[in-house]
């Protein structure tokens, strides 16, 4: 039996790819999809991106994706999905079930008038979903026979074939808040540091160092859990909000002096000092800590965040793309931290 982690290349967002490999099938969890270009992208869309090829592998093997987690609404988690659903041959064709924590649901759970300009649209021709015309995805996901989980809350258990996940976010009052038109694309930058804090020595970090939690609405939406399998356990963070997350962990028994054992921590929103404090870092002993983005945007990931692994646990600090590695050390940090950091296969087996 193997489990295996596939971190993309999607740009500076996350498209994540678990599989278990069991004795008579193989089940698959796909955790969101990048930017429209982590599934094609150049002229006419005439490129494969990271995606469209882990999707063409998947058919060429004949197996499905028994689960996709769209985590949250940003663009850079949700429009690779999206073309990977207008494209066909693929997510249509190999998705069993979906969590997604749509408008309409959310609307639905609080009793509440549907809000139209919120639902997703899909376009046949146009590399942009559209907000005025196009076939709705919830309706597409009703005629292709996808199972819809219902509102994804912290609290719940699933299971997905031999997968257990315990949800750690969002909280009820966090959908709440998204009781309102959202913008027509929404991105989490607007709670990073634009400017990176590269300059900074790890000691000018440590010597004062002060966790503000993100503000972001959408951000605060995303879906996080705690993935098992057999002996294997992976935290998968989405954007979520580090609050949530420590007080549901803190629920599931955890603590500083009963830790949290992982094989794998997907650290929240890309690497953002507003996302990941010291104080949820020591509820967990993992041996890797995963930052999903290519640093184009944001000036993600934070020095500050991985000032905080380093110093907060023992473990690697894993990065999908290599150019991000270098910026983040000055010379002189090089020789005592430079091997807590390295670049992730294409594969990572547990």
């Amino acid at each position: 039996m193997a489990v295996s982690v596939r971190v993309l290349e999607a740009n500076h967002g996350d498209c994540i790819l678990v599989s278990y490999e069991g004795a008579s099938a193989t089940t698959n969890i796909l955790i969101d999809g990048g930017t429209s270009t982590t599934f094609k992208y150049g002229a006419r869309q005439r490129y494969k991106g990271a995606l469209c090829r882990v999707l063409d592998d998947l058919k060429s093997k004949g197996q499905n994706i028994d689960l996709v987690v769209l985590t949250h609404i940003d663009d850079d988690h949700i429009h690779g999905l999206i073309k990977a659903f207008e494209t066909p041959g693929y997510l249509c064709d190999l998705v069993k079930s979906i969590w997604f924590n749509s408008s309409r649901l959310i609307t639905q759970h609080f009793g509440v008038a549907e809000i139209q300009e919120n639902n997703v649209l899909l376009t046949d021709d146009s590399p942009k979903t559209s907000v005025r015309q196009g076939k709705e995805l919830e309706t597409l996901l009703c005629e292709i026979g996808c199972n819809r989980s219902p509102l994804v809350l912290a609290g719940q258990v699933h299971t997905v074939g031999p997968f257990t996940l315990k949800v750690l976010s969002p909280e009820r009052s966090q959908l709440e808040r998204l009781l309102h038109k959202w913008p027509s694309e929404v991105e989490s930058g607007a709670t990073a540091a634009h400017d990176n804090d590269y300059a900074l020595s790890l000691e000018e970090i440590w010597s004062v160092d002060e966790f503000e939690s993100d503000s972001s609405v959408y951000n605060g939406s995303s879906i996080a859990f705690l993935l098992e399998v057999d002996n294997k356990k992976m935290l998968f963070l989405g954007d979520a909000h580090d609050p949530v997350v420590l007080d549901n962990l803190k629920k599931l028994g955890f603590d500083e002096t009963n830790k949290l054992h992982l094989d794998l921590v997907k650290i929240s929103h890309h690497g953002s000092q507003y996302n990941t404090s010291s104080e949820f870092l020591s509820l967990l002993q993992s041996s890797r800590y995963v930052i999903s983005t290519n640093g184009s945007r944001h000036g993600l990931p934070n020095k500050r965040t991985i000032a905080r692994i380093i110093r907060d646990t023992d473990g690697q600090i894993c990065f999908n793309y290599s150019n991000v590695i270098n910026p983040l050390l000055l010379e002189h940090e090089i020789k005592d931290y430079a091997s807590r950091l390295e670049v992730l296969d294409e594969e990572l087996q547990l």
